[in-house]
Formats: C-alpha cells, structure tokens, sequence
C-alpha cells in the first residue's frame, strides 16, 4: 500500500508527506550530549543554547504548482534575544498582530538546498498559536527562487522519497 508510516500519529497515511520538520534546530546537536541538560533550554517550539542563541520554530512553505498546494519545511530561525522576548510574549497573550515581520537565519540545513543553513529569512507570526511563516530573504538562493515560483509535485515527492 502506497503511503507512510507517520511518525507523529503513528497511523499509515494512503499519500506522501506535504512536510519534513526538523524536531531541533541543528546547533542543539553541537552541544555534546552530557552537555545538554546544562546548557540548553528546549521545547516543541523553543530553544535557547548558552543563554546566548535564541531559536524558534516555524514553516516555510513552497508552492506546489502542480496542485495548487504547498508544501512545508518545519524548520528552525535564529532570532536576537529582543525579538525572541517579542515572540514569546505575543504567543503569551495571542497577539501575534502586535508583532510585525522580523528577521532570522534558518538553523535548519534543508538538504536539497545547499547553503541553506543560516540564509536569511522574515519571520512573519499567525494568529491561533500557529507556528509562524519564514520567507526566504534571497531572490537568488534555490530556496527562495522555489519558494517564490514553485516547485513541481515530483520534486515535492523527492524531498520525502528518503524517508518514506
């Protein structure tokens, strides 16, 4: 049966995966393990490495020109420690529109995109507690070209070939 075994839910899905998300941000894992517990702070949704690297998690989205869908890279931002505040504090109290659009750098390197970790991206927050949007800074980077035209559903399914 054609499909995947979801790692979340735990049930097998008929269709491939629209997403990949990356459970930590990749500076989590410099830390050596035995360090851990000491020197970072994490959740889902947070991480803070030394009490000087600030990390949140959000989804960046490609168009999926095929279907008119899209398909999202769940993945880490460093931010500064002044936007980090911002954002917990607007996730706090719900007001996402407080909060306009600020910048980080993915901590999270997307395979099929080399040179990915650390690009620059806006950081745009949503309503409901949703996790927020990066948009890729770089009309240049592969990335961001794709994440301004689109990317075919072959290629979306090449992305989760490895995994599936």
């Amino acid at each position: 049966m054609p499909g995947f075994q979801c790692g979340v839910c735990g049930k097998h899905h008929p269709h491939l995966p629209r997403d990949i998300a990356f459970r930590r941000p990749d500076p989590y894992f410099d830390v050596p393990e035995p360090e851990r517990e000491r020197r970072v702070q994490i959740s889902d949704d947070l991480c803070i490495v030394d009490d000087t690297a600030y990390f949140i998690r959000g989804v960046l989205y490609l168009p999926v020109t095929d279907d008119h869908g899209q398909f999202g890279w769940g993945a880490w931002a460093q931010v500064s420690d002044v936007d980090f505040e911002r954002y917990l504090k607007a996730w706090d109290t719900n007001s996402d529109d407080s909060v306009p659009p600020f910048p980080g750098r993915l901590a999270s390197a997307l395979d099929p995109y080399p040179g990915s970790s650390r690009l620059a991206v806006t950081i745009s927050l949503r309503s409901g507690n949703q996790r927020p949007v990066f948009t890729v800074v770089s009309e240049d980077h592969p990335l961001g070209i794709d994440q301004r035209h689109g990317i075919s559903e072959e290629k979306a399914h090449s992305f989760v070939a490895r995994w599936v």
